[in-house]
């Protein structure tokens, strides 16, 4: 009673104070407003739907069936079946038999996996399919699919038998360093409560010997209209939605003695301190982990209830922001580090301490985690801190706000899923910038401050330690590694400071350069420009975002134009110099004088290109546009950073080739191209030995002091006019003489014949089958189409018949591409992970798949089906900045013509099954080709 009187006190004192201000639009007391154009309600059997109109991409739908179950209600003997039932609803309903699901979806042009997809997690189960909606037929069918994952799985006999193995094989994926140490902790994680045996993979004997019956159970009671949700976002009239709702799931009743789902997993707190050091022999990485106490969540009923989450997310932000300071400073004491608060499980959150840890003994990298946390508990925050916080959190705000409406489908249906499953609010963009428009000014240092002191609590801290196993011997013991905890948090802090942010990037403008040329090319919507100093500039005006710009310049060169001696150098000059700064300034510096400006810039250089790109908003291209001018003349050089950079390569990539992958495709590069000293996918930490900070400096200045053949696109909203001035001073204006833009070919040459090797690594039952089709051919656009075809028509297969027919595989695909540089070539591969035991049948029926292309080429009803979707992601992909920046970017530095992008959907429409035969002969030789396998050892 004195806890309700009270509550009722404070938010009568919200209300005064909201009262007050004459701007306000929002009282706190109030229920959180949730966006007008949501339409949601219940059937009468109690299943839940949300509706919103949305145009962007045009013509499609995204529909979810969210299910709220998952692996942590499951019994004993059903262990793994919430996941199983995922698999078995693409696998026979009422309304599609065995198979018929993916195949109708596929010849609408939705694609298995990347678009059609599901997830089961401890909690809950979603379904995922996005639909072309300009075709009512196709819509109906669309809410059928929904109806049958809801409750008309048929659940047959042979049907389950034949997924066992599916699923065992990806029970088998998972089995790495992080499972074998999960099992090891998850217990004490979950302080014994059923999420530390109920993982959603399950038990691989309950797996295999599970009865029908079993898994029927478990169906019946969980998949019920009281625990569902449809979602329905995109390009259709809501009540049209609602309609097709009410059609295909008001006759779905509850059980008659239903199992209640409870709201949340008990969940004990920690009594004692508690530590506990887990390794494995193919872990890569210390992380270190610290969870100081465990608090239950309740739903969000008041907009003050919702100002109290952005005051903590105010907490998370600047916190993080020094931890990262302590990464960027010479002589880190680990390679990155995170603290906040965040959600556990659910009903549930925690606040937890985090990093990975470098060569340093584990107690440096807990003192500076520990010292961070309780400097801010003791001493607070700055007030500079917390205003850089509230400007950078309302200009991510604004940002969404501006491009409201331009906002895809597939981002919008996460909150509704929040929703359902947890009560998160669900305000929408338009309410959330508004409320933070309103809040933030009053949000003081007291309060982010008083959120620190919650950081101490009488639970008990459990600390986890993840290692390598051949660190064992320098590793602290379970009571070690909690009396550095302890020892931590008796250690004295200070309270932080900074100096002072710069207020400007430049003190003076650059004189502007001059335009010497420019066009306009009508049928792409392009201006060209031509500058005195030899850099050209492409602009594509768009409104497919209201508030974002893009950026990519580059030309021929790359660091392979160096020799062997200075490979090093090259490969990483313009990660050396990011981590340096330019001009005066730090990283941090930028950082903090960027606070607000959500912009990126960022040099490059790949193996025979070198440039910059970058995005930025539209208030702030200017301040894009300098930081691109310092890095070409300002690059700022600094040997304590230059050595931290180093340091940390080195941390991370110490025990990188334990991991059996990592080393299976790093020994499989070396083979294919006869160990070519250029041939490596990973470097070692020695190789950073051979790195020079001079010559890294002269490498940079000499590829970027001279703009030269440098060409920028520019894609997004802007203004040719408008922002000609602007690419004058900080484009014209940098150095510029003529010289030759070229790249070397290093003459690295793939291995020719059919050729086979085995690999040893891994202690998991697990393999990996890998096929490298190489060859010389010339590059066309049309080529490129008509092998991704290709590529596409044959994953068909491989899931036909690996996965769903012979059970060999959980996914495995083929990809590939034609590249112009250094030579006209190609490179085709494919990966099959399976059982050690499969490696032979999954080479045999690959093989098969392959021949029968050549031989007998593809069916037109895959073609159409492959078809159908290129020209579904065309339509989307038309309008989107990062497309279009592609094309003509990509244009330029391989020297095509983009006008190909206006005929592609005649060229799609005109493959042919002969043009996939044709490509199948000329790219997948049978006499030319690399069969590598990776076994456990």
């Amino acid at each position: 009673m004195i806890r309700n009187n009270l509550k009722h006190f404070l938010g009568l004192m919200l209300f005064a104070l909201v009262a007050e201000c004459s701007f306000a639009q929002f009282i706190l007391t109030d229920k959180p407003a949730t966006d007008p154009a949501v339409l949601t309600g219940k059937l009468p059997n109690g299943l839940t739907y949300y509706i919103k109109k949305n145009t962007k991409p045009e013509k499609k739908v995204e529909l979810r069936l969210v299910v709220n179950t998952g692996s942590v209600l499951e019994e004993a003997d059903q262990q793994g079946l919430a996941h199983f039932m995922e698999h078995m609803s693409f696998n026979g309903s009422t309304h599609f038999k065995k198979n018929e699901l993916v195949n109708y979806l596929q010849s609408i042009g939705v694609k298995f996996g990347a678009d059609l997809n599901a997830y089961t997690s401890f909690d809950e189960t979603v379904y995922i399919l996005p639909v072309p909606s300009d075709d009512p037929g196709k819509v109906e069918k669309a809410f059928t699919i929904l109806e049958d994952w809801a409750g008309n799985a048929t659940l047959d006999t042979t049907e389950i038998n034949k997924e066992r193995g599916i699923v065992l094989e990806e029970a088998s994926l998972r089995k790495s360093a992080n499972e074998r140490m999960g099992k090891q902790y998850y217990p004490e994680l979950f302080n014994g409560s059923p999420y530390a045996s109920r993982l959603p993979i399950g038990k691989e004997d309950i797996l295999q010997n599970f009865k029908a019956e079993t898994l029927t159970r478990f169906y019946k009671t969980w998949y019920r209209p009281n625990l569902q949700a449809v979602i329905v976002v995109g390009d259709m009239d809501p009540q049209a939605a609602l309609a097709q709702i009410k059609k295909h799931f008001s006759h779905f009743t509850n059980p008659a003695a239903e199992t209640a789902r409870p709201s949340i997993i008990p969940m004990a707190e920690r009594k004692a301190d508690m530590g506990m050091v887990v390794t494995d022999k193919e872990q890569t990485l210390k992380l270190l982990q610290v969870n100081n106490l465990l608090v239950k969540t309740t739903p969000i009923t008041t907009w003050g209830e919702y100002r109290e989450t952005i005051v903590e997310n105010l907490f998370n932000t600047l916190i993080n922001q020094r931890l990262s300071e302590l990464a960027q400073q010479p002589d880190p004491p680990f390679l990155f580090g995170s603290a906040g608060f965040g959600p556990f499980m659910r009903g549930y959150r925690v606040f937890s301490l985090g990093a990975a840890l470098n060569d340093k003994p584990v107690s440096v990298a807990m003192e500076a985690l520990v010292a961070t946390t309780e400097s801010v508990r003791q001493f607070g925050f700055l007030t500079t801190e917390l205003e850089r916080g509230k400007t950078t959190l309302l200009t991510q705000s604004e940002k969404a706000f501006n491009d409201k409406d331009k906002t895809v489908s597939a981002t919008l249906v996460q909150e509704y899923i929040n929703n359902y499953l947890t009560g998160a609010p669900m305000p929408g963009i338009a309410n959330r910038y508004a409320f933070l428009k309103q809040i933030l000014p009053g949000i003081s240092l007291n309060e982010v401050n008083a959120v620190a002191k919650r950081t101490a609590s009488a639970q008990g801290k459990f600390a986890l330690l993840l290692a390598p196993e051949k660190n064992r011997a320098e590793l602290p013991d379970n009571t070690g590694l909690m009396n550095a905890v302890t020892a931590a948090y008796r250690i004295p802090v200070k309270a932080y400071g900074e100096s002072t942010v710069a207020s400007s990037l430049m003190s003076q403008k650059p004189s502007p350069g001059k335009i010497t040329a420019q066009k306009k090319n009508s049928a792409l919507g392009t201006t060209d420009l031509t500058f005195r100093n030899g850099i050209t500039v492409t602009l594509r005006p768009t409104d497919f975002k209201n508030d974002e710009i893009k950026m990519d310049a580059w030309r021929w060169g790359g660091h392979r134009k160096y020799s062997l001696a200075d490979k090093q150098n090259a490969e990483n000059a313009t990660n050396i110099i990011q981590q340096m700064g330019v001009k005066d300034l730090t990283p941090v510096d930028l950082r903090k004088f960027l606070a607000g400006k959500p912009l990126r810039v960022q040099p490059y250089m790949n193996e025979y290109d070198e440039g910059i790109e970058g995005n930025s908003r539209v208030n702030d291209l200017e301040t894009m546009l300098q930081l691109v001018n310092l890095y070409f003349t300002s690059p700022r050089s600094d040997e304590k950073l230059f050595t931290t950079y180093i340091n940390t390569q080195k941390g991370f990539l110490k025990n990188l080739m334990d991991n059996p992958g990592n080393y299976f495709m790093d020994t499989l590069t070396k083979f294919q191209f006869n160990n070519h000293p250029w041939a490596t996918m990973f470097a070692k930490p020695a190789d950073f030995d051979k790195i020079s900070l001079a010559r890294v400096n002269a490498i940079y200045k000499g590829v970027f002091n001279n703009a030269y053949g440098m060409h920028f696109t520019f894609v997004g909203n802007i203004d040719p006019e408008k922002i000609k001035p602007l690419l004058a001073t900080y484009l014209g204006s940098l150095p510029g003489t003529p010289k030759e833009v070229s790249f070397k070919d290093e003459g690295m040459r793939p291995a020719k014949g059919v050729l086979n090797f085995t690999i040893n690594k891994g202690a998991a039952k697990q393999s990996m089958v890998s096929f490298t089709f190489t060859g010389e051919a010339p590059f066309t656009n049309e080529e490129q189409l008509k092998l991704q075809a290709l590529n596409e028509t044959i994953n068909i297969k491989i899931n036909e018949k690996l996965r769903e027919e012979l059970s060999l595989i959980y996914g495995g695909a083929m990809f590939g591409a034609i590249v112009n540089r250094p030579y006209n070539h190609y490179t085709i591969s494919a990966r099959l992970p399976t059982a050690p035991e499969n490696i032979e049948k999954v080479a045999d029926a690959f093989l098969a798949i392959i021949r029968s292309a050549r031989e007998m080429g593809v069916t037109q009803k895959d073609l159409d089906k492959v078809k159908k979707n290129l020209l579904l992601q065309n339509e989307e992909a038309l309008k989107d900045n990062e497309h279009w920046l592609n094309i003509l970017s990509t244009s330029f530095i391989e020297k095509t013509d983009p006008m190909w992008i206006k005929g592609y959907k005649k060229k799609v429409q005109g493959l042919t099954v002969k043009d996939m035969q044709q490509a199948a002969q000329k790219y997948l030789r049978t006499d030319n080709y690399i069969l590598a396998v990776l076994n456990p050892e």
